[in-house]
């Protein structure tokens, strides 16, 4: 550690000379933070170009005071001139670390930590010591924390963000396929005479169902997996199982089947069921206020996270809870009668589309291969509609479930090996971006999905027009894409790095200064102002 030491300050003074490399303060601007739980957490975020080693990084008690396990994100593989194959952090980096014991008031620790330059320098390992009066007080080096939405919230912030974040994402495209079936069950409500129970059972569907995401999330990355919002879209098995079920609903609602008891009948839909469907398929896209809230969450530990998501459902609830129990506004709601068949079938229209697209994004995470199978699953569930129309009983429901089984069975049995690499757009290489961003060339980096009907939306509505694009040409800009329709732990990586945890995010790195995290909802008009006040 000496000889790195002296060496890396004779490259240091060597090289300082030679280029415009920050000082170490401004390099690797270092916050430490003590918790209301009693953990430390340390963050950095660096300029383009500078990066920290994962074998210098440590939090050491003094004092009396006493760290538990010691708590870092994995990092990405990079081979270095002198330390050969390395795992490094890019852009930012939180760590952490329980107090377990204390012997005086104050909490001090030391943050030991290395980084370099990808221009050439290497800095000298560095250790700073942070005091604590107690616990919730902070303290920051010259720390740097703009665009990184959940660097400096509280547990209360977090929640008003969570209950924000979900009742904006009534308003996204992403709730588009969904919008038939909470429409037409506001409609049916309107004639019954225990809405609350309506609003009840809607309000535990969604509920249940953020609550099981956040279990599944925590487990899945409890053992190491690299996943994050929106990741069950990331599952070609979980795309086909949706495909199918919208293509029963849509059926249904059509009038050409019926399965009682599953809550997608013809006479009532199932409020709770509603809920479920409107999580599943509402939630692959992030929304203004929901980074911030997941990320603190995430940061936080187990029971955070549960409470942010739980209270995101009740956001996202909340408006179908107000029309269908408030009798006054129920009450502007048509009747049921007659015209309910023609309505029904009007509202059949965005499910087909939602196959349409299922059944596309299908194509592009297992090629068409594998798409052939769903397809011959939904010919099956054709044929036994066709069949149940004879006989429209118990039977019927039967047959049309084992129908389900069987081209679920031969569907996975069959799946290509192949991931469909050749329809997906190239992979992301993370050390070839990193080299784009240190020839200080202006880039705006589009994080997206497939599954993402926000981020289809925004490329439709802003990044595809000509206006943009010739702003991105005026100015220099060079425009990358990264694909996350399939799970890729770069790419979960990079958007951890910017405090986020889903899709879509945008990232303009500018030809000087920091790079700038837009909002998830983008126009024409905001794009044009970032490049003009940034690079005009």
């Amino acid at each position: 550690m000496l000889i790195v030491t002296v060496f890396g300050t004779v490259v240091s003074s060597q090289l300082t000379n030679e280029h415009d490399f920050l000082p170490v303060d401004e390099a690797y601007p270092t916050q430490a933070e003590l918790t209301d739980d009693g953990r430390i957490l340390v963050r950095w975020v660096m300029p383009q170009g500078y990066y920290l080693y994962r074998h210098a990084l440590n939090l050491v008690g003094k004092e009396g005071t006493e760290l538990g396990s010691f708590s870092v994100p994995t990092g990405m593989q990079k081979t270095d001139e002198f330390f050969g194959e390395v795992e490094v952090y890019y852009n930012f980096l939180e760590v952490s670390a329980p107090v377990i014991a204390q012997s005086q008031a104050e909490v001090v620790i030391d943050v030991h930590y290395q980084g370099c330059a990808d221009a050439g320098l290497c800095y000298p390992p560095e250790v700073r010591e942070f005091r604590f009066a107690g616990l919730g007080s902070e303290v920051a080096g010259d720390s740097y924390l703009a665009n990184v939405d959940s660097a400096e919230i509280n547990i209360w912030v977090a929640i008003g963000s969570a209950l924000l974040a979900g009742l904006i994402l009534n308003l996204m495209p992403c709730v588009f396929p969904i919008l038939s079936i909470k429409a037409l069950s506001m409609v049916q409500s309107a004639g019954e005479s225990d809405n609350i129970r309506h609003a009840i059972g809607y309000l535990s569907g969604v509920v249940a169902t953020f609550l099981a995401l956040a279990v599944l999330l925590l487990v899945l990355r409890a053992f190491g997996a690299a996943i994050g919002w929106g990741f069950q879209l990331q599952s070609p098995g979980f795309v086909a199982a949706m495909v199918l079920l919208f293509f029963i609903m849509s059926m249904n609602m059509l009038g050409v089947i019926e399965i009682p008891g599953f809550g997608i009948s013809m006479t009532q839909p199932n409020p709770f069921v509603t809920g479920i469907l409107a999580v599943i398929v509402a939630t692959p896209c992030t929304v203004p206020f929901m980074a911030a809230a997941v990320g603190y969450a995430i940061t936080q530990g187990g029971f955070d996270l549960v409470l942010i998501m739980v209270t995101m459902g009740v956001g996202m609830a909340l408006p179908y809870i107000v029309v269908t129990a408030t009798p006054r506004i129920a009450s502007w709601l048509p009747r049921p009668g007659q015209w309910m068949v023609t309505f029904k079938r009007i509202m059949s229209v965005p499910l087909v589309l939602t196959v349409v697209w299922l059944v596309w994004v299908l194509t592009r995470q297992i090629g068409s291969i594998g798409v052939v199978w769903v397809l011959g699953a939904m010919a099956l569930l054709a044929i036994a509609a066709f069949v149940g129309r004879r006989q429209a009983n118990w039977l019927t429901s039967i047959w049309a479930i084992m129908f389900i089984v069987i081209g679920g069975a031969v569907y996975a049995v069959s799946w290509p090996n192949d991931s469909g690499a050749s329809t997906r757009a190239e992979n992301f290489e993370y050390r070839r971006f990193q080299e784009m961003i240190a020839t200080k060339r202006p880039i705006f980096l589009n994080v997206t999905a497939d599954w993402c009907l926000t981020c289809l939306a925004n490329e439709r509505t802003t990044l595809s027009r000509e206006s943009v694009r010739g702003d991105f040409n005026r100015r220099g800009v060079t425009y990358i894409k990264v694909d996350w329709t399939n799970r890729d732990a770069q790419v979960t990586q990079l958007l951890e790095q910017f405090g986020r945890y889903g899709v879509p995010m945008y990232v303009f790195y500018p030809s000087s200064g920091q790079p700038i995290v837009l909002p998830q909802v983008l126009t024409p008009d905001l794009v044009h102002d970032y490049i003009d006040e940034y690079e005009g």
